[in-house]
């Protein structure tokens, strides 16, 4: 077996990754070594801002597909996830949003997360950010992460932006500012014409570094622990060849919501029904491993367009090649966009904060892993901010190459459901407005014979029927003050000496939002942990 050997091992190289790598690697004093399941961020999908579909259509994405779920009325809930350097932020929409201040005062004071309130994370968001649009009390302008508005604004999307408006939903120039409420354009992770991933953004700039090591096409199996400590990492290599991949001061998982905690489950570690099912020898019985999974759940709200022109057939004949003339030759038009350029966040219950926001698309995306509708269409897409319904990652079996047992119980909770449908009564308000009364056909979704009224059934099916995943899996390491959390509030695992957790699966509960920015910011604090812990950092 060939060994590899570093003073820092990191399991993961997505948007959480290459955060901490970076850092890690340019403050750690130490080696680092990188792993990463998937191959380098070199295809022009990954790069080109609007062909993030076809990138998430590529094999640079897999699917994790659900078991049978009763709450969808026994249809399969199939989540995407990146499986490129970079991960998420490499084939996402681009979408830069944190959440509210109010979620992470929630972990601080509702999940007894202490030093994780908005107070505390605000300063790390700042510091990561380079925002081309703003510099003010909640925004950095000298951060690694480029962040700008969308690049060539749609019409079709203006339209809907001003239909909202008229719907009653105030305007917003800033999701990430004083209040997250409002209508309007999106900041993204995309300028002129770049993605602006986390490879791109925090890896590239230290990959000169010696220290740093970049192991792409590895795929962890199992994380070796001794004596209560994790040691090393076994993978295999691009060949298929067993490679052992020692940390002579810590393992840190970056694997996503699905991956640590099958990771975690492999090497020992985690609910002893699941270890004993699988014969797995139990290293430290972790009954939280794999529970607490959620994900924002959308339901898109679509119409023909007619008398104007969306996105339909704008990646073929005669209008491709004028896109990539205008792409490649001024870096300019459709392919610099990230096509979900707009939306809202609404409160829609009342409560006093949104709970339903809206991507508004120029076009109608497909369900993951399909392709976009064949006409032109608009869509104004509810979606879940927050949760109720909770699911489960457990193992299929003992194969490290095989996809977890995904339990997603994605609208169990009649809370998520009562949720979708309030945004679809909202979504069909914006749509009956003047400003898009002239360019919209037929509603294709749910259809002019689904009532949306208080009370109707077949609304509910409806939704169970279309419902999909927001790509933002989380909470299935969730971390907290005590010892039934997976991870402490340091994001080390509890039970086990060096080894950490730090991506999204360490939130106690999602985020009203896009999940990039604040892995991201996990990652950051997680470095910042480390070095800490070692005494490299005050």
């Amino acid at each position: 077996m060939r060994s590899l050997d570093f003073d820092y091992v990191i399991v993961g190289g997505g948007s959480a990754g290459c955060v901490l790598a970076a850092r890690m690697a340019a403050e750690g004093g130490g080696t680092v070594g990188l792993l990463e399941r998937g191959r380098k961020d070199s295809s022009r999908w990954v790069h080109i801002p609007a062909t993030f579909f076809k990138a998430l259509q590529s094999q640079d994405s897999d699917v994790v597909i659900s078991e049978p779920d009763d709450s969808l009325g026994g249809l399969r809930f199939p989540v995407p996830q990146g499986k490129v350097l970079g991960g998420g932020s490499s084939v996402n929409g681009m979408l830069y949003m944190r959440g509210q201040a109010r979620d992470y005062d929630d972990w601080a004071e509702d999940h007894g997360c202490r030093g994780w309130s908005y107070r505390d994370v605000l300063p790390v968001f700042r510091k990561q950010e380079r925002n081309r649009q703003f510099d003010n009390e909640y925004h950095g302008r000298d951060g690694k992460l480029v962040v700008d508005g969308p690049s060539a604004p749609h019409p079709v999307s203006e339209r809907i932006i001003e239909a909202a408006v008229s719907a009653g939903v105030p305007r917003t120039d800033d999701f990430n500012g004083a209040r997250q409420e409002g209508t309007g354009w999106y900041q993204v992770t995309a300028t002129d014409g770049q993605r602006q991933s986390s490879a791109h953004c925090f890896l590239k700039p230290e990959l000169w570094r010696e220290s740093l090591s970049v192991l792409t096409d590895h795929a962890a199996m199992r994380v070796r622990i001794e004596n209560r400590r994790a040691v090393a990492v076994e993978a295999k290599d691009d060949g298929g060849r067993d490679v052992l991949i020692r940390a002579a001061r810590e393992v840190v998982l970056t694997a996503g919501s699905f991956h640590s905690p099958k990771l975690l489950m492999l090497s020992g570690i985690g609910p002893r029904d699941v270890l004993d099912r699988h014969g797995i020898e139990i290293v430290h019985e972790a009954d939280e491993v794999g529970r607490n999974y959620q994900d924002h759940v959308g339901t898109p709200v679509t119409c023909r367009l007619s008398g104007t022109q969306g996105l339909h057939g704008a990646d073929r004949g005669v209008s491709a090649i004028m896109h990539a003339m205008d792409y490649f030759v001024f870096r300019r038009g459709l392919l610099t966009s990230n096509l979900l350029e707009a939306g809202a966040c609404v409160d829609t219950s009342g409560e006093g904060r949104p709970d339903v926001q809206f991507n508004f698309a120029p076009f109608a995306p497909g369900a993951p892993g399909k392709p976009p509708l064949e006409f032109h269409a608009l869509q104004v897409h509810p979606m879940t901010m927050r949760p109720k319904s909770r699911g489960r990652i457990g193992l299929a079996s003992t194969d490290p190459f095989a996809a977890p047992k995904f339990e997603a119980s994605a609208l169990s909770h009649p809370h998520d459901m009562d949720t979708l449908r309030r945004g679809v009564r909202l979504a069909r308000k914006i749509l009956q407005q003047p400003e898009l009364k002239e360019i919209t056909g037929e509603e294709v979704w749910p259809g002019p014979d689904v009532s949306s009224a208080v009370g109707s059934n077949r609304l509910d099916d409806a939704i169970r029927k279309q419902a999909r995943t927001i790509y933002h899996p989380a909470g299935t390491c969730r971390m907290g003050p005590t010892e039934g959390a997976v991870v402490d509030l340091e994001l080390r695992v509890n039970g086990i000496e060096g080894l950490r957790v730090a991506d999204c699966s360490v939130m106690p509960t999602l985020v009203s939002g896009n999940t990039n920015a604040p892995t991201m910011m996990i990652a950051d604090r997680a470095a910042s942990s480390i070095l800490n812990d070692h005494g490299i950092q005050d």
